[in-house]
């Protein structure tokens, strides 16, 4: 592969130009590429429904009424959860003074020596109070850009037949047609794949929890069921919470069961079958779906994370079709 030095120089300073622009604008184009990628998720469903004769603007309504039931329902349920939470605070509060000097004799007995004081100090109950607040700070942001997605999704849903016809105009060739369908497909199979994986992570922690009569077990499992839909940490971030929790309501022995379970579920599903599943059905290395992760949640943030496979075939299949870029659509692949 012959790659002359001023083309590898212009080559790096559009990645940079690029990925700066993305960071500084990632507010406004988050929202789009979310509504980008919700209308693509639902896109088969409209097509059956308008093989069934039913106009587009009826089969957009109810679409659009899906959408915002699911994210409503979810959105008061994690708003309801986090003020019973927080209202139990000053209880946790109380017991984790209580069962911190349980903690470390039970890891001195096997002579595990840790930082103790810093540790004590990051998992503090009135920071997580901090946290939950500076969370809540934040929900106007959010709910700006949920009603601006929402209503770019009602618009991408109206525009559908249009939309067919603009694709179908722009690619001249079947070779072109096949390249957007397959773009399309690989976005839909990725989120089912993702769905399916993330309800499963859910069932199981929520039966796991649930054996142990861990309080907020529910709760914990639709933590875990959202969170896997981040590659690869998701699913460890989401065995924080719980296991803080079960520290200070079970003993020593339920909690470290409890986190045997999690990282079990993490390794079978988070590190195993779902890496697998998304590389040889998508097209993706492993190790390229990890590593878009950390750089799409370093420039767009947690919903960076979210849809970096998603945004790292759209590169792929750009590159395929590029002559003097292919070069990175096979290192993307996970093809040798």
């Amino acid at each position: 592969m012959n790659i002359n030095k001023n083309y590898t120089i212009s080559t790096f300073a559009y990645i940079i130009i690029v990925i700066t622009g993305l960071k500084l604008g990632g507010g406004i184009i988050l929202p789009f590429l979310m509504a980008f990628f919700l209308y693509i998720i639902f896109l088969p469903l409209t097509k059956k429904l308008n093989s069934f004769s039913i106009p587009n603007i009826i089969t957009s309504l109810i679409i659009f009424t899906i959408v915002v039931i699911i994210i409503f329902l979810l959105t008061i349920f994690i708003i309801s959860s986090s003020n019973d939470i927080i209202k139990d605070i000053p209880v946790y509060q109380d017991k984790f003074h209580k069962v911190i000097p349980q903690v470390i004799a039970f890891f001195e007995q096997y002579n595990i020596s840790l930082e103790w004081n810093t540790i004590i100090n990051l998992i503090e109950p009135a920071k997580i109070v901090n946290y939950i607040t500076t969370f809540f700070k934040g929900m106007g942001n959010i709910v700006i850009n949920l009603l601006l997605t929402l209503t770019m999704v009602m618009f991408l849903l109206l525009e559908t037949s249009a939309i067919s016809k603009k694709i179908l105009y722009l690619t001249k060739t079947d070779q072109q047609r096949e390249k957007v369908e397959l773009f399309f497909k690989s976005i839909n199979r990725y989120f089912m794949i993702k769905t399916f994986t993330s309800i499963l992570t859910g069932v199981i922690v929520w039966a796991m929890l649930e054996y142990f009569n861990l309080q907020y077990a529910f709760v914990f499992a639709v933590l875990a069921f959202l969170l896997n839909y981040i590659p690869s940490i998701g699913s460890f971030i989401a065995s924080f919470p719980p296991l803080f929790v079960s520290m200070l309501q079970l003993s020593m022995i339920e909690t470290v069961s409890i986190a045997i379970g999690y990282l079990i579920v993490n390794i079978f599903i988070g590190s195993f079958l779902d890496p697998k599943i998304m590389g040889k059905d998508l097209g993706l290395s492993t190790f390229i779906v990890f590593i878009s992760m950390v750089i799409w949640g370093w420039i767009l943030g947690p919903f960076g994370m979210l849809l970096a496979v998603p945004l790292t075939i759209i590169i792929k299949i750009i590159c395929d079709n590029s002559k003097h870029y292919h070069w990175v659509s096979v290192i993307l692949s996970d093809k040798s």
